[in-house]
């Protein structure tokens, strides 16, 4: 999404030490550890479970980070998926934490987002990716075929 030239404009005016790029990564993982924990703490009242969902949570983040990172590179259309799937995920959470608070909005008690809405909204957005993807991937077939058909009727492109 970002050209190369771009990037190495960026890199050498704004050179970035080692310590302040470890500093980023530990900030952002601290960050999502405590999704993790909040997360774990709406789904049981168990602590052992919780410290299991988060030392799992934790260990597949670490060592499935550079696979869905080139997973991501291959199929850029994922990452809107993803990013509304977590917006999904965090409604419900607070949804979930406002009922369990009893909290009031304009006059009305918040109830908490039912799991098969959750799993509906889901379900469609994977299906709306994948139409679109076959869409797009259709139109971009048609206009390869329709460049190639004009590069052979062209007698100075031979």
């Amino acid at each position: 999404m970002m050209s190369i030239e771009a990037h190495a404009e960026v890199s050498e005016s704004n050179p970035q030490s080692a310590g302040k790029v470890i500093f980023w990564i530990v900030l952002m993982n601290l960050i999502f550890s405590f999704d993790s924990i909040l997360s774990a703490m709406a789904l049981s009242d168990r602590i052992g479970v919780m410290t299991t969902a988060i030392l799992i949570g934790g260990a597949l983040m670490i060592f499935l980070a550079d696979h869905v990172s080139n997973f991501l590179k291959k199929n850029r259309l994922y990452e809107v998926l993803g990013l509304f799937i977590l917006f999904v995920v965090g409604i419900m959470l607070l949804t979930e934490g406002g009922h369990k608070a009893h909290m009031v909005i304009a006059g009305s008690e918040i109830t908490a987002m039912n799991k098969m809405t959750f799993y509906f909204v889901i379900a469609v957005l994977v299906l709306c990716d994948v139409v679109q993807g076959r869409y797009q991937r259709k139109l971009m077939a048609e206009k390869e075929r329709s460049t190639n058909l004009v590069c052979e009727g062209d007698p100075v492109r031979r």
